[in-house]
């Protein structure tokens, strides 16, 4: 590597280096076998250059591997090594202490802060992925023993691979990161493998995908902002990224109006993260985009800036129709996966309607009131003729019926973990669910958060879209995990109100750690669970793998489902409650 030293000089004399040629799209060789840039690499046929790498200069990481909408945001690292079976949570493992004992060296204060220290080195676990040819996942769920399969034909195969978001005041992390992982490589018997030289190229750039992203119809706009604004596609994407990131147009507003002049509007760093979670790189693409600037009042909105958010602010009303439009055809599959623990189907009630659009000959319905009258005289009229009747008659066999449909509401609500650790992306994909379901479908949709030591029906049972966004737009995940709570008060808001088919949704990543009735937290959520059962509620539970032991235990206690997911992202959710509404729908008219 670079020297056997490992301090904290070294580490930001690297990050320094790293800044200079990442500015200019250029890739660097670390030592011998590690190539890092904030580009794709490619590596050259072994008949043609041995050891030569290529760094793609049109192929951003982030984008290229992880779906980014934005560029420049991902260091890509590779280490690479000789055929040989590398286990990727021991590249996990020896990169979490080396942060640890980084950070420590750094500031020798933390030793007297565990808490602090493995909290700073946790929020970087959890924006780093790691992949080798025996598994890849987050270096969170790889510490905690979680790996997902290794895909043939997927980066990793020759090298460890890392993605790790970082700013450019935190690149020094990259010298840190790489010693270790050529250390564990060789511990693990693999030789490395020595890259000769570096090159720069293109490559052939395939069509983006913008199937996702919203396509406002600016002609339908009016007002002078509008013909201001310029590169308008570039507009549409950055409402959409904005609207998915905060939630709706209002929380675009309000986070806009976080870098205003208005002092009584602006929320600090602190307060931001604490409702939407890591917003400091989003700060910064807003930065590179001209649209906030510093200032010696900090951080302010600068005159672009303003003008898109009076923008969003005028055109309100025809940005939300067009969000919840692409939030109502959200397609079914997604991305995510999910893994199904749990009980026999249960008969759900049916309403059963008249169909004025279809009618039946059949003489021996006995149906009151639902006589299709026209249809009737009509057959009665053909028969009487056929019969030979000498006047009209009206017999059994000529009588029409309106047909009858079937249908099974299932009115939901929402029970969503509000705790600290919900912050963020799961607190935006549990609202965009509640969203979804409102806007998809004709049943009533209510919404109860739990944190710190109580619970609040956040939004009744309702159709109304205005009710509901306004609703969700209070979540600020934040504290402890008080489940007893949230579950006693779901309970008692569908016992209250005139509910179909109750289905209770709980979202959570995390286990009880607050109680109700006693000092056991977990014990009351089980008691509280017992109480879904006996008022007859469908219970699904969304948790993750890691809480399994104690998710099963609550969905028995409930008679309800579990569902385990790797991630709380918005796919798994809305496919989930697709999948269980299917299956509701399907029993009640097998039971009928």
């Amino acid at each position: 590597m670079l020297g056997e030293q490992t301090n904290v000089d070294k580490a930001a004399s690297v990050g320094n280096y790293l800044s200079l040629y990442f500015g200019q799209n250029q890739g660097v060789r670390l030592g011998e076998s590690t190539v890092a840039s904030r580009r794709a690499h490619a590596k050259m046929p072994e008949k043609r250059v041995k050891g030569q790498i290529k760094i793609l200069i049109n192929r951003d990481a982030g984008k290229t591997y992880l779906d980014y909408v934005d560029g420049d945001q991902i260091v890509h690292i590779d280490v690479y090594h000789q055929v040989g079976e590398i286990d990727p949570r021991d590249v996990a493992r020896v990169i979490f202490w080396a942060l640890d004992e980084h950070f420590l060296e750094k500031d020798p204060q933390l030793q007297y802060a565990e808490d602090e220290r493995f909290k700073l080195v946790s929020s970087y676990a959890n924006k780093i992925f790691i992949t080798t040819n025996q598994g890849k996942g987050l270096l969170y769920d790889l510490f905690q023993d979680v790996v997902k399969p290794f895909i043939p034909g997927e980066e990793g195969h020759d090298h460890v691979h890392i993605l790790a978001r970082l700013s450019r005041e935190e690149y020094y992390l990259v010298y840190v990161m790489a010693e270790v992982v050529e250390e564990v490589i060789m511990a693990s018997g693999v030789k490395l493998s020595k890259v000769r030289n570096i090159i720069h190229g293109n490559q052939k750039e395939e069509r983006e995908n913008y199937a996702g992203y919203i396509k406002l119809p600016w002609k339908n706009f009016k007002g002078q902002n509008a013909r201001q604004l310029p590169d308008k596609e570039n507009v549409n994407q950055l409402i959409l990224k904005l609207a998915e990131k905060f939630g709706g147009v209002d929380e675009i507003e309000e986070f806009m109006e976080s870098y205003s002049t208005n002092i009584f509007k602006r929320k600090g760093i602190e307060q931001q993260k604490k409702k939407w979670g890591d917003v400091e790189h989003d700060v910064e693409q807003l930065e590179e985009l001209g649209l906030i600037k510093n200032s010696i009042l900090g951080k302010m909105l600068t005159k672009k800036g303003l003008q898109l958010k009076e923008f969003v602010v005028n055109h309100k009303c025809e940005l939300e129709t067009e969000i919840r439009r692409n939030v109502r055809q959200v397609p079914s599959g997604g991305r995510g996966r999910f893994k199904k623990l749990g009980k026999m189907e249960r008969k759900t009630a049916q309403v059963e309607y008249t169909n004025r659009n279809r009618t039946i000959n059949d003489p021996d319905k006995s149906w009151s009131g639902d006589l299709a009258v026209p249809e009737t005289i009509i057959q009665a009229k053909k028969n009487s003729f056929l019969r030979g009747d000498q006047h009209f008659t009206v017999k059994k066999q000529d009588l029409h019926f309106y047909d009858k449909k079937t249908y099974v509401p299932i009115d939901i609500c929402l029970l969503i973990d509000a705790s600290g650790s919900m912050a963020g992306d799961k607190r935006q994909a549990a609202c965009f669910l509640a969203e979804h379901l409102l806007v998809s479908g004709k049943e009533k949709v209510a919404v109860v958060t739990f944190q710190e030591r109580s619970s609040d029906v956040v939004v009744p049972f309702t159709r109304n879209q205005r009710v509901l966004s306004k609703g969700l737009s209070t979540i600020s995940p934040a504290g402890l995990t008080p489940l007893a709570h949230g579950i006693m008060t779901a309970v008692d808001l569908i016992q209250h109100n005139r509910v179909k088919n109750p289905l209770l949704v709980l979202i959570t990543d995390g286990i009880p750690n607050t109680p109700l009735w006693t000092l056991d937290a977990k014990a009351d959520a089980l008691e509280a669970a017992a109480h879904i059962k006996e008022n007859k509620i469908r219970l699904i539970c969304i948790g993750v793998e890691s809480n399994r032991n104690f998710l099963e235990k609550l969905a028995d206690r409930a008679d309800g489902a579990l569902y385990l997911v790797d991630d709380l992202n918005k796919d798994n959710l809305i496919n989930i409650v697709r999948y269980e509404k299917k299956s509701m729908t399907e029993a009640g008219r097998r039971m009928a």
